[in-house]
């Protein structure tokens, strides 16, 4: 159905559809044929797994995750080697699905939707190379209060 919408708004564009789950068995022969992988997985094993292909390969990465009135976004270039990842943010060990997960924190589809649209306009810039990034930083989005704030982070 979005297929179908993408094409009657542009008739050019390309849209390629997988109809599968992601894992290790599939992540290289899809990651390998983009440039930028933005990343809107409900799971840290799923962000994680996309996150280490996309420094294997050298992609541009860009991540949001949600729960309830919160979000977060950051965008890496991996060609570059000084670009932290997710792991120097999020520890993997200490993330858990159990913890962190959609079904019992619940999501709000405003936070998704404006998180969606942040990753959009970061994809925008990185596409058309123009105005500042969030490599390195993290913008923390807290809906319930109407906070918008970043923080940076180092690669490890």
């Amino acid at each position: 159905m979005a297929a179908k919408k993408l094409k009657q708004i542009s008739p050019r564009i390309k849209v390629k559809i997988y109809k599968l789950k992601l894992d290790e068995k599939n992540i290289e022969n899809i990651i390998k044929n983009y440039d930028l992988v933005i990343d809107g997985s409900d799971n840290f094993k799923t962000k994680f797994l996309i996150n280490d292909y996309c420094i294997k390969f050298k992609k541009k990465l860009i991540t949001g995750a949600i729960s309830k009135f919160d979000g977060h976004i950051f965008t890496f270039d991996f060609k570059d080697k000084k670009t932290a990842s997710l792991k120097n943010f999020y520890q993997e060990r200490t993330v858990s699905d159990d913890i962190l997960n959609c079904e019992f924190e619940g999501v709000l589809g405003t936070t998704a939707l404006i998180v969606g649209c942040v990753q959009a306009n970061e994809a925008l810039k990185m596409i058309m190379e123009i105005g500042q990034n969030l490599k390195n930083q993290i913008l923390i989005i807290d809906l319930l209060n109407l906070n918008f704030r970043k923080a940076k982070f180092k690669k490890r």
